[in-house]
């Protein structure tokens, strides 16, 4: 039974006393909690730069919970992870390499971790902890990708990225949140550690903030507003602000539940710092202030600020307060996590994280070689959609596509030890830098040193040939009655492949335009049946299409679309804000998307893919204006 989470959030406080808390509430420790394994909490916050703490010397923001925790933890000075959001959490979920894991984007169904992967949440749950996670998944979003299906007891998937008044799904039942998403999300994971308390637990809290759109409670931003800030960076600011306070609350409920001693907290972000919001963002000046440092680049650059985060570990009185400036990557967490809470790991696991835990007692840990990927592949589609070696971070992973994947033309970059190499980041086509003495990457050394320059690129290369070896660059498969479960939904952004005149977006297939235009999935059928089957979309005169689904078994069409399907889409359709008018306004959901009824289908488990083809069209259309978004199947019962 899980607990009523439409809750009404209420005004924050400052918690920045935590560390003392403890010295003034009373709480024995008996021996039972003594020999209980240590709890996780890991809170992982979404495009928060290296410079945006006044730990890290920004004399603008105020962020005293989180600069506390920094100082009573192990803050580690050179942690890095990769540009952008699902390339770093897949490698945090799984201790592996972005690319080996079939994550290669941040949509267009090339945001999903590969189901034979082993993710930490298995780990901690076949080893007797609860687990639970909060907010931003970005690691699949349809049957067997979702987090309770891959390791969490309880998971609120978040929709993204409306801050106030959230939608989402707490194990795949709808939910809606009243007020700040950042205070909701940490009720949730402040009521799951109050719940679990007396057992050991693993809990995720993967905030949206302060991911654009900058939006932030009103008392948040009028502290910078007051300063002298502009809108932007008040707004920007007010979401870390806010931020702080709620990672002030958990700290509080730490300490008031008598967990400090036994609870390994860890802190990090997920990339750089992006430079604006969806209708504004900062000036070059403000840009300065917000980066003391001067780090070169920002979110989606393999430049040290695009890559270079935080991190803080912080584990009671087991670990003492200290800065550790080892080379260390997001995929040494999974590792290091389960090593420091004596968990076994399965021998089947092939990590590319180490174990950093003996550092703590003092024992030589090598630094992690850290490579650094763009999270979309260059390469030539074959077709005259696309220049040779242009970067397509929406087309399908077909194996023509990846033949075209060749070292030379990809964006990437290695890191051993002092020295950095860069491929194919801006219009150098190569770079070094010697990061130590040249932090902020001003000097290009590539001429002056070949023989610094030229080993690292060869290892790099072996790596990367490596990579497209193994199982990266793949599609999703979408699981059809998994579970048993009775609906199933398919992004049609996800395809295997598409035919010719198909162009592939973010979050929807446009161009149907001309007869037999097809898109294939891969899938893989859990639960035998007849299957109705309901197509999502948004096209103009959508009544002159007959479209037809097939598989190599069986196969439905209609001659005409209807709007047959209600006002009912579906939570994660419904809350994509991808699909309203306002990106604030939930209720501005556009009103030209329909669904339409495509009959039953009969579906085996031998099925292994589906096909969506256009049958038809009359009279003359605009093809930008025949998107399909969805494919929803629902088993028909007791047949």
């Amino acid at each position: 039974m899980f607990r009523d989470y439409k809750l009404t959030t209420t005004k924050k406080y400052l918690y920045f006393l935590f560390p003392f808390l403890s010295s003034l509430l009373c709480f024995s420790c008996s021996t039972e909690s003594e020999n209980k394994p240590p709890n996780v909490i890991l809170i992982q916050v979404d495009d928060l730069g290296f410079d945006d703490l006044s730990l890290h010397g920004n004399s603008i923001i105020e962020t005293p919970n989180i600069d506390a925790l920094g100082e009573a933890s192990v803050q580690f000075d050179n942690f890095y992870l990769q540009s952008v959001c699902a390339p770093s959490r897949a490698a945090l979920l799984t201790g592996r390499n972005f690319l080996k894991t079939g994550v290669t984007s941040v949509h267009s169904g090339r945001d999903y971790m590969n189901l034979d992967e082993t993710v930490i949440s298995q780990v901690f749950q076949s080893n007797g902890y609860k687990t639970g996670m909060w907010g931003k998944w970005h690691s699949g979003k349809t049957d067997g990708y979702l987090p309770w299906d891959r390791g969490f007891d309880e998971a609120y998937y978040s929709c993204l990225y409306n801050y106030f008044d959230n939608t989402g799904l707490l194990n795949g039942k709808e939910v809606n949140t009243n007020g700040y998403t950042t205070d909701a999300l940490t009720d949730m994971a402040i009521s799951f550690i109050k719940s679990n308390k007396d057992l050991p637990f693993f809990a995720y809290i993967s905030h949206l903030a302060p991911h654009n759109p900058w939006r932030a409670p009103q008392e948040n931003v009028d502290k910078y507003l007051e300063k002298g800030l502009s809108e932007p960076m008040s707004l920007l600011y007010g979401m870390i602000d806010n931020l702080d306070e709620n990672i002030g609350r958990v700290m509080q409920t730490v300490e008031e539940q008598g967990l400090a001693d036994n609870t390994i907290i860890v802190f990090l972000s997920d990339n750089g710092p992006w430079t604006k919001s969806y209708r504004f963002g900062l000036t070059e000046e403000e840009w300065k202030l917000r980066n003391p440092s001067a780090f070169r680049g920002n979110k989606g650059t393999n430049w040290e600020n695009g890559v270079k985060s935080p991190l803080f570990i912080k584990f009671g009185n087991q670990l003492k307060s200290t800065h550790i400036d080892r080379l260390t990557k997001i995929e040494d967490l999974f590792p290091s996590l389960v090593a420091m809470c004596h968990l076994p790991l399965p021998d089947s696991l092939q990590l590319d994280g180490i174990d950093f835990s003996p550092i703590f007692d003092k024992k030589e840990v090598p630094d992690s070689e850290l490579v650094f990927a763009s999270h979309s592949p260059k390469g030539n589609i074959g077709t005259d959609k696309a220049d040779k070696n242009m970067s397509t971070p929406s087309e399908p992973l077909t194996p023509q596509f990846k033949e075209s994947f060749i070292f030379e033309n990809q964006g990437l970059a290695f890191r051993k030890g002092e020295w950095k190499f860069i491929h194919n980041q801006d219009q150098s086509k190569k770079e070094l830098y010697h990061v130590i003495s040249d932090p902020r990457e001003t000097k290009n050394l590539i001429g002056e040193k070949p023989e610094i320059a030229k080993p690292l690129e060869e290892e790099l290369e072996k790596w990367y040939d490596d990579v497209l070896a193994s199982k990266s660059y793949n599609m999703p498969v979408f699981q059809i009655g998994f579970k048993g479960r009775t609906s199933t939904q398919i992004y049609t952004c996800g395809p295997s492949a598409i035919s010719q005149n198909l162009k592939n977006n973010n979050h929807n297939i446009e161009n149907w335009s001309a007869k037999d235009d097809q898109a294939t999935y891969d899938i893989k059928v859990h639960t035998e049946g007849t299957y109705n089957v309901f197509l999502v979309h948004e096209i103009e005169g959508f009544q002159d299409y007959s479209f037809s689904l097939s598989t190599n078994n069986a196969s439905t069409s209609v001659t005409s679309l209807e709007d047959n399907g209600g006002k009912n889409f579906g939570t994660l359709i419904e809350g994509e804000s991808a699909y309203w008018e306002n990106f604030d306004l939930k209720s501005t959901f556009r009103k030209t998307i329909k669904r339409s009824n495509l009959g039953s289908l009969q579906l085996k488990k031998n099925d292994s893919k589906i096909y969506l083809k256009l049958n038809e069209v009359t009279g003359n259309k605009n093809p930008e204006n025949a998107k399909i978004i969805a494919l929803q199947l629902e088993r028909v019962k007791d047949e």
